[in-house]
């Protein structure tokens, strides 16, 4: 009987480890989609350096703004190297990245719909060869929001009930299994601490071996993933933590659960003979 239940563990473990870490991820996409509400405004070439201040000041009385930044030609190029291969610039001669202003939104203003709304105005100023702003990405981070942190929710907390319920009948089963056993320890004076600590250690261990062992294959198989999409890592950066949450909730559940269904089947028997 323990085996078919500490398989049983181990999938739902993997389950929930792995909806634990969909869950991770979801936050993390939400923690950086702040980053999103920014425009790029590229200066046209013949722009005067001595106007940048003039058209700094008048970006951050625009709609919506909430600072503005101004990047250099050389700063732009230089971040460009720290971020790119240097062979993509070798195609070309001089400086192909032009002065810009990077536009952040207000707190208020961080929806798809305002996001277009600041790019559309601001291309419409001469002075500006190109502008851009990530607006895709918003609206579907936007439309997602929701769906990517409800549903891992629900499954993990439908995956938790799952468990309980594993381990309860885990335990139960074992306990009509050895219900002479556990008769004669209460006849001979045992006490419920001293007949539940058993089965309670016998729960915690099914716990702990069925997650740590699905959380060792769950990390093997991230790892795997890692390697051919290195950026899959930024995203399943928190896994350690999730790793050793998963063990340890599931541990205490189990040997929580074995307590309870044991102390229950004793109470149980007492009523019987009373």
């Amino acid at each position: 009987m323990i085996l078919p239940s500490l398989l049983t563990i181990f999938l739902c473990s993997l389950l929930l480890a792995a909806s634990f870490t969909a869950l991770g991820v979801s936050f993390k996409l939400i923690s950086v989609e702040k980053s999103l509400y920014v425009v790029e405004a590229f200066l046209s070439e013949d722009v005067p350096e001595d106007s940048i201040p003039v058209i700094k000041t008048r970006l951050e009385h625009t709609r919506h703004v909430e600072s503005v930044s101004f990047v250099s030609a050389d700063s732009a190029l230089a971040d460009f190297r720290n971020h790119f291969s240097a062979d993509m610039l070798d195609l070309v001669e001089g400086n192909p990245i032009p002065a810009f202003f990077r536009v952040s939104l207000s707190k208020e203003a961080r929806n798809p719909l305002d996001l277009s709304e600041v790019r559309h105005a601001i291309a419409e100023e001469s002075y500006f060869e190109e502008v851009q702003a990530p607006i895709k990405w918003a609206s579907r981070i936007a439309s997602w929001k929701f769906k990517m942190v409800f549903w891992p929710i629900c499954v993990s907390i439908l995956l938790l009930i799952t468990l309980s319920l594993i381990i309860c009948n885990s335990v139960r089963l074992s306990l009509m299994s050895r219900k002479l056993l556990v008769e004669n320890m209460k006849y001979a004076g045992g006490s419920y601490l001293f007949i539940e600590f058993p089965f309670v250690l016998e729960g915690a261990a099914q716990g702990f071996v069925g997650s740590s062992a699905a959380i060792l294959l769950l990390g093997l198989m991230i790892k795997s993933v890692v390697k051919m999409f290195p950026i899959v890592a930024t995203g399943v950066e928190y896994f350690l933590i999730v790793a050793l949450f998963t063990v340890f909730l599931e541990t205490i559940l189990a040997g929580y659960f074995s307590f309870r269904t044991v102390r229950s089947f004793l109470f149980e028997k007492k009523g019987e003979q009373d």
